[in-house]
């Protein structure tokens, strides 16, 4: 296939958005549209060569998978070693163990399955995850195998309808792609499934070999393309449905730029900047996440992004040098070699990534508090959530909320309801300990806060459990009260205060709990890292600002509906610094945000010490908030 300096230039646009993305740069809000661009390029790369060797008879399994296993292991295996050295220094046993685990995802090519099944892509705050970009290495390697023996299967059966077959396949993941973001997004983000269609564009695109005549017609489509391509990364942001309907956007732009194969846009992309920048990608994207998730760990304070960013550019150029050339240029290793030094590389580092997790993170690396500090790091997988019967989380559907369990009343004590998203769920085990008068009820789902209306970015189950709160259980079973949790944000107080006019209208005391302070990083790791490097106000400095302008704004809301308020800022801080432990070793929050089940006990304790919480009858006077 004849070599196309644009397309190299195109995979830098797509290498700096997603980089960009990644580093926090304000503007490059959808720059994670950069991955559906490399999709597109793959598979215009792959399906061009696959066809021409097709034509020609020589094409071979053997010949391809050596190609891809040159193109694709020995920079990811540089990386690797490198990324688990790191982590086998900073990261605390329980962290560790979960690298290994997606270590071994990823030698496998298994990555995207691996964090389908245990991370939120745009989540980032619960978990360090260094190697949470092989996800889409994954996706490409899988496409890898199942390609080529499609195409060996088409030529025997459907010799001359492949391209028809093939754009049947596109059109079915993409009508499978838009149904899963609306059901299932995080499938729709990690699983082949959803991806293949965008693969399959650019296959297509090889196959067809589109001829737009050189003109005014040739710039128009470069320039429609780089701007579908520009405006996804300018205007979607991580609350859009991805990938649905939107991903059609940057995948049409890299179609139409490729097929313009020259015009403008071609020129710009074909200079030598771009293309020097695109001969980087693959090592760009390798190196620039573990960088940026390590940084934190490096210098407490946190380096500014766009060093680490030049740092993994200076990686990617020595890797490109004297890692990726070599070996894929290089005849010095026959194809059995090159299998076997692969499979030797996947071995060596499975089985430091099997001892690590037989070992459970080697915790002889830490000093006994900071072991004692990550050993209390309670996630809500011990139960104080409820999960699966009175918090439906991610895993979970409204189908499976108990309404018999999670909301039966006790004509012996006040009924009071907890309504909400995972930061309502968090105070459940706290409140019903520290109340043994009152009996606290529980509707939470993750990710909804649970208004009268749905915020469009909201899953749709969070829809269906708000029809089941102010549709039935407001309704048939009414209770004593209500206290309205949530993870709340500036642009939730438009339908709180619709919500809470519901309320008054149908006189239901309701008690609204202000959001609860919360860091940039997990809390459990930043009070370790304020041990190890002498720094005992990094807690402080790292906690976000922005939620205690929310507390303000609903402490305003709630004065003027006349609705009790609790601020979870005033129960938990004194000035600029709040507290983080519970005892010497035991933290508030086991992440970001979420209170661990000894914190949910203390916020408690101290609702009820300052009276914001009724022992029986109506809720409280609205108030300003206690000290």
């Amino acid at each position: 296939m004849k070599y196309r300096a644009d397309v190299d230039g195109l995979r830098a646009v797509a290498v700096l958005a997603v980089v960009g993305f990644h580093a926090g740069v304000p503007f490059l809000t959808g720059g994670f549209a950069g991955v559906d661009v490399f999709f597109v390029i793959s598979g215009f790369l792959i399906g061009g060569v696959v066809a021409e060797r097709q034509a020609r008879g020589d094409f071979s399994l053997g010949w391809f998978w050596e190609r891809r296993v040159r193109r694709i292991f020995p920079s990811l295996m540089v990386m690797l070693a490198a990324t688990s050295a790191l982590a086998w220094w900073l990261l605390t046993p329980g962290d560790l163990v979960a690298y290994a685990r997606s270590m071994a995802a990823a030698l496998v090519s298994l990555s995207n399955v691996h964090f389908w099944r245990t991370s939120d892509y745009f989540g980032g705050e619960d978990l360090i995850r260094p190697l949470l970009h092989t996800w889409s290495l994954g996706v490409e390697e899988q496409f890898y195998v199942v390609f080529p023996l499609l195409m060996l299967l088409l030529a025997r059966v459907a010799a001359g309808r492949v391209r028809l077959v093939l754009a049947g396949l596109a059109a079915l993941s993409l009508a499978f792609a838009v149904w899963q973001t609306a059901t299932h997004p995080e499938g729709a983000f990690y699983l082949p499934f959803a991806r293949a269609w965008e693969l399959l564009a650019g296959v297509l695109l090889a196959m067809w070999k589109p001829k737009v005549r050189p003109g005014p017609l040739q710039h128009a489509v470069g320039l429609a393309g780089l701007a579908l391509i520009v405006g996804t990364c300018l205007l979607v942001t991580k609350d859009t449905r991805w990938p649905g309907v939107a991903a059609i956007a940057p995948v049409l732009g890299a179609v139409l730029i490729v097929a313009a194969n020259g015009g403008i846009v071609g020129r710009l992309l074909a200079l030598r900047p771009m293309v020097w920048v695109g001969l980087l990608s693959y090592s760009l994207y390798l190196w620039h996440w573990p960088l940026l998730t390590f940084q934190r760990y490096l210098l407490p304070g946190g380096w500014p992004a766009a060093l680490a960013v030049l740092l993994a550019i200076g990686l990617a150029a020595l890797s490109l040098r004297f890692v990726e050339r070599p070996f894929r240029d290089s005849a010095f290793l026959t194809r059995r070699q090159v299998f076997a030094a692969g499979a030797g590389a996947i071995l060596l580092l499975g089985a430091f990534a099997g001892l690590v997790d037989l070992a459970k993170g080697v915790p002889q690396r830490f000093d006994q508090r900071s072991l004692a500090m990550a050993e209390s790091r309670l996630e809500r997988s011990r139960g104080s959530y409820r999960d699966g019967t009175c918090f439906i989380s991610y895993r979970f559907d409204a189908k499976d909320y108990r309404k018999d369990l999670c909301n039966a009343a006790d004509p012996g004590k006040p009924d009071w309801l907890l309504v909400g998203d995972s930061h309502a769920a968090h105070l459940w085990s706290g409140l019903a300990a520290a109340n043994p008068d009152i009996n606290v009820m529980q509707v939470t789902s993750s990710g909804c806060e649970i208004t009268l209306t749905r915020d469009p970015v909201e899953r749709d189950v969070c829809d269906r459990m708000a029809r089941l709160v102010y549709g039935d259980l407001l309704v048939n079973n009414r209770p004593d009260g209500v206290l309205l949790a949530g993870r709340w944000w500036a642009k939730d107080l438009p339908r709180l205060a619709e919500t809470l006019d519901w309320f008054r209208a149908r006189d239901i005391p309701v008690i609204l709990v202000g959001p609860i302070p919360q860091y940039s990083d997990d809390l459990t790791r930043l009070l370790i890292l304020s041990w190890r490097f002498h720094d005992p106000d990094l807690p402080r400095k790292r906690m976000l600002d922005w939620p205690r302008g929310v507390d303000r704004d609903l402490r305003k809301l709630a004065a003027e509906k006349g609705v009790a308020y609790i601020s979870l800022f005033d129960l938990l801080c004194d000035g600029p610094a709040c507290a983080t432990l519970v005892d010497p070793v035991t933290p508030l929050q086991w992440d970001y945000g979420h209170l661990t089940p000894e914190g949910s006990r203390f916020v408690a304790a101290r609702m009820r010490e300052r009276g914001l919480f009724p022992a029986r009858g109506p809720a409280p006077a609205p108030s300003r908030g206690s000290r």
